[in-house]
């Protein structure tokens, strides 16, 4: 009897044990009327977003601010399976998830992105993601995106290569540069005013994965013709949200090969690159390898621009804020500056411990064997009007491997300069004073300021290049040029830098 008792009262208690913590459980589940969930916005927008190329993933919470759990029943994508949207729910990626527990004060994540068919063209993409609980009924947020259609090149880790050709891109559709677009034997690039190219790439990918374009044998670039001033090219990142606007290292930039020729980039806007322009090797017919006219190159990575024993003459130009070398010139060559802006105030993403601007007469290359080597040729470089600043004491160096006075002449006449021990062959130079850009922060590198030291210090006649000129003899002469970066008369005394002073 006691026996059997016992078994019945050990059932029983049991029974009423898991009675009470299945009606707890239950109790825990909020189901009052009303009580829905939060979330961190109303509204996830993507920026602007090209067709055919996935976004960024983006995200939002979900929040329970209640007391007790809250079982969301279902959460799905408004738009089903035909969905241009991705969505990740709290783990799981598909269109639609269920029985979801939210723990009292506690959240969730929800990560998207969108994928738009570039046989839609420009279009409005909008979806919503979608919560069913018992107590809030139905609640959503609405996903935005406008979808850009573009033009689209090369492929990624490959080599396109046009030879005997002429490729016209023009401001109708923006275009995307995949892997290398290279030119050789006979041809050429043009650009229109206002055309946008975007370069694939990242900070991320490998260097073969980033976009390039490459001028090869025989082979030029022209850019901005038949635009203006007002109209730029512009080739950078093909990232459009905002946070990568200022990165660098996203693509390789432009790569003026040892057989290119007469390569004008003017009225030009490159950004996001590892180097802006690389020029390598001297011109094949005496006229400059490269003529980089009323541009600005920025946020880049090793060098805005890199020469290779090259020919380069620079008007009217801003090369701003590298992790490295505003202006690196190596193993010599001819060089030939006016109205230049050379500005780097910022630490970088990395630091920075190069100066703005660097001339070596050598390179340094390593053998087969892990030996180093160093071959050099002379070179020449003349300064006039040019802003060299920075946020280090000295942003200019010059060096030589042997005797400078030998194989190494550079000049700067009206300059104004940031140095520390630097002084040679400096003609009327401003040294260490404030440039007083408009906001240097924001990439307004003007002078509207006529307290600026920079105002009426700029020398108006030619400079006098000697006739002895070592490297390419008879360069000719050139003053300041008549009109600033962007197409304002200059004064009868001209402004330092790229900019005019306004009246």
């Amino acid at each position: 009897m006691q026996r059997t008792f016992f078994k019945y009262f050990l059932f029983s208690t049991l029974a009423y044990f898991v009675f009470q913590l299945t009606a707890c459980k239950k109790d825990q589940f909020i189901t009052t009327a009303g009580a829905g969930l939060e979330f961190s916005l109303d509204t996830l927008t993507f920026d602007t977003v090209f067709t055919n190329l996935g976004t960024a993933t983006r995200r939002f919470k979900v929040y329970n601010p209640h007391d007790q759990i809250i079982r969301i029943n279902n959460v799905f994508l408004g738009g089903g399976e035909q969905s241009d949207f991705n969505v990740n729910i709290d783990g799981f990626t598909g269109t639609s998830s269920s029985d979801i527990e939210v723990p009292a004060k506690d959240s969730i994540y929800i990560f998207a992105n969108v994928f738009i068919n570039p046989n839609d063209g420009d279009a409005i993409r909008m979806d919503s993601v979608m919560f069913e609980t018992d107590g809030g009924g139905i609640q959503k947020v609405i996903l935005y995106a406008y979808g850009w259609n573009a033009i689209y090149g090369g492929k990624v880790g490959f080599i396109t290569t046009y030879r005997d050709t002429t490729l016209r891109l023009t401001n109708v559709k923006p275009h995307i540069f995949m892997g290398i677009t290279a030119f050789e034997d006979n041809s050429c690039l043009i650009i229109e005013g206002g055309t946008e190219i975007y370069m694939f790439g990242g900070p991320t990918s490998r260097p073969g994965e980033r976009a390039m374009i490459y001028i090869g044998n025989n082979s030029c670039i022209r850019s901005n013709v038949g635009g203006d001033l007002n109209n730029p090219v512009v080739i950078k990142t093909h990232r459009l949200e905002e946070d990568y606007q200022l990165i660098p290292f996203h693509h390789n930039g432009i790569r003026l090969g040892p057989g290119s020729r007469d390569n004008l980039i003017h009225g030009t806007i490159i950004r996001n690159a590892v180097d802006g322009i690389y020029v390598d090797s001297f011109s094949v017919n005496g006229s400059p390898k490269l003529e980089l006219k009323n541009s600005k190159i920025y946020n880049v990575d090793r060098s805005a621009v890199l020469a290779r024993g090259s020919y380069v003459t620079m008007t009217n130009t801003v090369l701003a804020n590298s992790n490295q070398f505003n202006f690196i010139g190596i193993r010599g060559g001819a060089y030939n500056f006016r109205n230049c802006t050379f500005i780097n105030v910022g630490a970088g993403l990395v630091g920075r411990s190069e100066p703005v601007l660097s001339f070596r007469d050598y390179e340094v290359l390593i053998d087969s064997d892990g030996n180093k080597f160093f071959p050099k040729s002379q070179g020449e470089a003349y300064f006039t009007n040019c802003i060299i600043y920075g946020s280090k004491n000295e942003e200019v160096e010059m060096l030589s491997l042997d005797d400078p006075a030998v194989d190494f002449y550079y000049e700067f006449n009206n300059c104004l300069m940031k140095v520390d021990t630097f002084s040679q062959n400096m003609i009327n130079c401003v040294t260490n004073q404030d440039p007083l850009f408009v906001d240097e922060d924001n990439f307004e590198y003007k002078i509207d300021s006529i307290d600026s030291p920079a105002n009426n210090a700029g020398l108006s006649s030619s400079i006098n290049i000697p006739s002895s000129w070592r490297v390419l003899p008879g360069l000719p002469s050139l003053g300041a040029p008549s009109n600033d970066i962007i197409g304002r008369t200059r004064e009868t005394t001209p402004a330092i830098g790229a900019y005019a002073i306004p009246n």
